[in-house]
């Protein structure tokens, strides 16, 4: 996933909790080989080179979280879609590029995110128009984390945190913690110290800002995280942290309400900046 990942855990000896994380971590790695777009051998590399085409059977993970993708993209208003490729290789994320994309680049890439179907039919997927891409950032490392903490619990791991890069789950609480692995959230820059507090306890927490991973274009500075209606990279709000149940819709959902600006369904707390 390119991001630094920490995980703390306790366990009944210390070769259990060594091999519990290791197989965590493992399953981490699985996740990121199906759903990454930086590996021509996985699974939705594959699917996207059979856009307008009969379909693919695919792999459980992609066929889950592209599922999951379809119910948050409806209940987010559209705010978070898995189509929007197109816009993230316009803005020069995906292939470096000099200067800002033309309004004609925009308009092309906002047509292909808002003609884009996915049909997922059991682990059949189908994407029937040709210049349809999907890109599974804003929602894969939370996937990765759930699956990461089923791994753990599955071996008898009751109390662990995993942190990839700011996004996190929680298992349990640590010992003498009843509510909760304690969380600070920073803020949207350097220097800025941290902005709020919170505690998990069997919950993700997830947060999207347009301030980290950035292209320069002179002066101009755009974020990654795209407003599908705009075809730019979104500005409702700086920062968004978002304490859903699972990491998929914590993921999901902080992306969306940082394109709309609004909460969203499914959300147990939230902090924008």
């Amino acid at each position: 996933m390119g991001q630094p990942v920490h995980l703390q855990l306790f366990a009944e000896s210390e070769g259990h909790g060594y091999d519990a994380a290791a197989a965590a971590l493992a399953e981490l790695r699985r996740v990121e080989s199906r759903l990454t777009l930086f590996d021509d051998t996985s699974d939705l590399v594959e699917l996207n080179r059979c856009a307008g085409g009969r379909g693919l059977r695919v792999g459980a993970d992609l066929a889950v979280t592209l599922s999951a993708g379809l119910r948050l993209e409806q209940g987010t208003a559209g705010a978070f879609n898995p189509a929007v490729e197109p816009l993230m290789r316009a803005w020069g994320f995906h292939v470096p590029r000099a200067t800002e994309p033309s309004p004609a680049e925009i308009r092309e890439a906002r047509g292909a995110v808002r003609t884009a179907r996915i049909v997922v039919s059991g682990d059949r997927v189908t994407v029937p128009h040709a210049d349809t891409r999907l890109d599974l950032g804003g929602i894969g490392v939370g996937y990765g984390l759930d699956r990461a903490a089923s791994v753990l619990r599955r071996l008898g791991i009751r109390s662990a945190f995993l942190d990839v890069s700011g996004d996190c789950i929680a298992i349990g609480a640590p010992p003498g913690q009843e509510d909760g692995w304690p969380v600070d959230i920073a803020g949207p820059g350097t220097g800025t110290g941290i902005l709020a507090t919170t505690r998990l306890r069997d919950a993700a927490l997830a947060t999207s800002a347009n301030t980290m991973s950035v292209v320069r274009y002179g002066r101009a500075v755009r974020g990654h995280v795209m407003n599908p209606e705009t075809g730019w990279p979104a500005d409702a709000l700086v920062q968004v942290s978002v304490v859903a149940r699972t990491g998929i819709e914590a993921d999901a959902l902080s992306t969306a309400m940082l394109v709309s600006g609004k909460p969203a369904e499914g959300v147990v707390w939230y902090h924008k900046a």
